[in-house]
């Protein structure tokens, strides 16, 4: 190493120390700024501990057997309960184009599917979950659990998938 790259090296060094302490930009105010286009909202601690868990799907399809609710729902947006933890959990900016698939999944037994599961996903969180990240990007939350949509009145023409 010559003695030129070592002075360019120290001065960058003090350089950005210096621009630490008199920054006043948060570490979240600079998240925010950098990935606002991009629909990524920072996380609380509570929501990473329990992302792992809800990613865990062996694609087993128990869920998909034992759901109970088939007949209520629109094939079209809703294919099983297998597909969030399989491939909605996995794209955080899209939660908002997931109310509708949650939806249509609580119309059956959240409970039954977390009993069935191997992988043991938490479905009755998961729904609470993606309603709370749906909300933090301005989309409008699914229906309370149990709470089924009259077919008469219409169906979201938004696809998640």
């Amino acid at each position: 190493m010559t003695l030129g790259s070592l002075v360019r090296l120290g001065y960058f060094f003090f350089r950005q120390l210096l621009r630490r302490v008199t920054s006043r930009k948060s570490g979240l105010l600079q998240f925010g700024e950098n990935y606002d286009a991009d629909r990524l909202r920072p996380m609380t601690s509570e929501d990473r501990a329990q992302l792992p868990s809800f990613s865990g799907c062996i694609a087993c399809g128990m869920c998909d057997a034992v759901f109970d609710a088939y007949d209520r729902t629109a094939r079209g947006e809703f294919r099983g309960p297998s597909d969030l933890p399989l491939a909605y959990t996995r794209n955080l900016p899209d939660y908002d184009a997931l109310p509708t698939f949650v939806k249509h999944l609580r119309k059956g037994d959240l409970e039954a599917l977390e009993r069935v599961c191997p992988a043991r996903i938490p479905f009755r969180r998961l729904a609470v979950f993606v309603d709370r990240r749906a909300a933090e990007l301005g989309a409008a939350p699914s229906l309370a659990a149990g709470q089924v949509i009259d077919p008469a009145r219409g169906r979201d023409k938004h696809d998640p998938g």
